[in-house]
């Protein structure tokens, strides 16, 4: 049986001591994680909770500690009541200066594959990033205004996404596309009929991380009383590899709810990001403007 596994990190704007309270105290776990009737960082507690992809499919689940480093480390099992397999979640720590870097791994899956739908690998790579990368993130850093973020999770290699941000951008944004968006200080312009939108590619990781910064728009909409509210934010995308499956997260950094243009542009984004370029990468077929 292969073995099944996912891993996720995150560099967090808080102290070890702030990150590990996030993940061990009940009542700070019920801002973001799950509600629990009773939790303690101790090998050997037992504790359980109820949760699912949808109301009307609610599971079980399982779980005792088997690991405790305070402040470093914590492991516990987790398993569905009613169904075969168990898997293991883990925990670690690692201060970074002010600021730590989290490392989730979630191992065993291919003990419970098969067993039901809804245990699919895919569906915990979803959960996991939504509860690290949106949940805690919004739980530790809180912000009066925050970011809009928003992401797919695809059957496609770290390297394809990667390239559907670099060289394939006309295939799924808008083939109105002028530049290069390949290497860093690279700029690029992008066109939807009048609405045009100059962006320089500001950092690059490949495989890893890339992100665009607005330096010039105008968003042809007759309603909009500032035209050009997205110069200076940063377009950001992490690639998060997973075994069979990528996460692409997408941050929006300095668009907010506040913006004249939120409504349209978030409708924007959900269609070229959840439809063309997900089409894109999973059937080779975009829907570019």
């Amino acid at each position: 049986m292969n073995q099944q596994s996912i891993v996720f990190e995150r560099l967090f704007d808080a102290p070890v001591a702030r990150v590990w309270k996030a993940i061990t105290d009940k009542q700070e776990m019920k801002a973001w994680y799950f509600d629990l009737a009773e939790f303690r960082a101790e090998p050997g507690f037992q504790f359980q909770f109820m949760g699912g992809p949808a109301p009307d499919r609610q599971y079980l689940h399982l779980c005792e500690i088997t690991e405790v480093v305070p402040e470093k480390r914590l492991s516990y099992s987790w398993r569905y009541d009613g169904f075969q397999g168990n898997t293991l979640v883990t925990f670690e720590l690692f201060a970074q200066k002010d600021k730590t870097l989290l490392r989730l791994t979630h191992t065993g899956l291919e003990t419970i594959a098969g067993e039901h739908p809804d245990f699919a690998g895919s569906n915990f790579i979803e959960g996991w990033n939504y509860l690290l990368n949106s949940s805690l993130k919004r739980h530790l850093e809180p912000s009066e205004k925050p970011d809009y973020q928003n992401h797919i999770v695809v059957n496609a290699s770290a390297g394809a996404v990667f390239d559907s941000l670099v060289r394939r951008i006309p295939e799924w944004w808008t083939a109105g596309f002028e530049g290069s968006a390949q290497q860093k200080q690279d700029v690029f312009t992008i066109r939807f009929g009048n609405t045009v939108k100059t962006l320089e590619v500001e950092e690059m990781m490949p495989n890893k991380k890339i992100v665009w910064k607005v330096l010039k728009a105008f968003i042809d909409a007759p309603e909009l009383g500032n035209k050009s509210e997205w110069v200076g934010t940063r377009i950001i995308w992490d690639i998060i590899p997973q075994p069979n499956w990528t996460v692409l997260s997408l941050t929006h950094q300095g668009f907010t709810k506040d913006f004249e243009c939120y409504t349209i542009c978030e409708a924007g984004w959900k269609f070229y990001l959840k439809e063309s370029l997900y089409g894109l990468l999973t059937m080779n077929k975009g829907v570019p403007s």
